[in-house]
């Protein structure tokens, strides 16, 4: 019950020119309950605990961001705060690309939060 609350919630968020932040601790089911609400919908997912997604990131420009993203309109980035520049990178993506859905997710809340002043 309280899932479908949850995902409710989250879902009534989607393409509201904003992007959506879940943070909480490690293995509480973030990264399944976003996965869940996009089970049916087109999305691309980015992990960046992968070492080429982190090295595509690693410095964010327009063009860059443009070619990973593609035709995707739903972009999931779990567990964000491992990219170089987190703030940048989702300032990037929600500035420039009015009509994407960035979602993103990640474990330290303290050093994200930190890293997204810009944001």
């Amino acid at each position: 019950m309280i899932k479908h609350i949850i995902s409710v919630k989250l879902s009534s968020y989607f393409f509201k020119g904003k992007t959506i932040i879940v943070m909480g601790p490690r293995q509480t089911g973030k990264t399944t309950l976003i996965q869940t609400i996009l089970n049916e919908r087109e999305h691309l997912f980015l992990n960046g605990d992968d070492a080429i997604v982190r090295s595509l990131l690693e410095s964010p420009n327009l063009f860059t961001i443009k070619k990973i993203l593609g035709d995707n309109k739903i972009i999931f980035i779990d567990e964000f705060q491992r990219l170089n520049e987190p703030g940048l990178t989702m300032k990037i993506i929600t500035d420039q690309f009015k009509d994407i859905q960035l979602i993103a997710s990640g474990s330290f809340a303290l050093e994200m939060g930190n890293q997204l002043n810009e944001a």
